[in-house]
């Protein structure tokens, strides 16, 4: 997360001091565009990648707990921990 609010900061302040198109505005929109992107990805395969770690381990090892129907509720458990922690 420090890595998306350093990109969108740096293009924040280029946007500023560089208001013509030049190279290092441009560079600042490429790395933000291309954090994000690795954001979401990683996001999504953390996502799938923990759907099937927890039906497959956790739902056979504890009998109190069901299985996950999509990807969104892991994420949402993702959030939830995250927010914990």
């Amino acid at each position: 997360m420090p890595a998306i609010l350093q990109a969108l900061a740096k293009t924040g302040v280029e946007g500023f001091v560089n208001p013509e198109n030049s190279a290092s505005k441009k560079d600042s929109y490429v790395q933000l565009a291309s954090v994000l992107i690795a954001f979401f990805i990683s996001l999504m395969i953390l996502s799938l990648i923990g759907k099937l770690l927890w039906n497959s381990v956790i739902v056979d090892l504890f009998t109190c707990v069901r299985p996950a129907k999509s990807a969104w509720h892991i994420l949402g458990f993702f959030v939830f921990l995250s927010l914990l922690v």
